[in-house]
């Protein structure tokens, strides 16, 4: 009898273990169908990362064939430089972040649970920032365009006054 309740015992234990290596399993499933979604949204942001530098790269064009009376407007230019840097290396490390997610995959199912609950743990965490970093650089984007506008036309007016 003591022997049933052991067996008995076990193969509860194996059965749980088994739950727990399914769950995990299901759970970074999950996890990788959304680093395929970042990793869309992150493929479109730095198109739009690069339509901004060439816009940049224009909007400096332009103001170099203007009489600048204004010297904010070089502050707000060498502002948004610095920005521009930032997502560079922002985008950069998504890039590594992306590519070391998808390494993970291959050797998943070789960890131990803790492992893989570590793992899936540092994916949230990361997933999270991803999305909070994009978040913030498309609205420092939006941020420049109204300031280019704005620059634009007050230099323009000014201009037009001057004529």
């Amino acid at each position: 009898m003591q022997k049933l309740i052991n067996l008995f015992a076990i193969l509860f234990l194996i059965a749980g273990c088994q739950n727990q290596n399914n769950d995990l399993t299901e759970e970074f499933d999950k996890l990788e169908q959304q680093r395929d979604s970042i990793s869309q949204v992150h493929s479109k942001f730095k198109n739009t990362h690069d339509e901004m530098l060439q816009k940049f790269q224009d909007f400096n064009q332009n103001l170099e064939s203007m009489e600048i009376q204004d010297s904010t407007v070089f502050d707000d230019i060498a502002k948004h430089s610095t920005l521009l840097e930032q997502h560079d290396a922002i985008i950069k490390s998504h890039d590594e972040i992306i590519e070391r997610h998808k390494e993970m995959e291959a050797s998943f199912e070789e960890k131990s649970d803790t492992e893989k609950r570590a793992q899936i743990d540092e994916m949230i965490s990361t997933h999270n920032q991803l999305m909070e970093e994009h978040q913030a650089m498309e609205e420092e984007h939006r941020m420049m365009e109204k300031e280019h506008e704005s620059i634009m036309t007050k230099l323009d007016s000014t201009n037009t006054a001057n004529q």
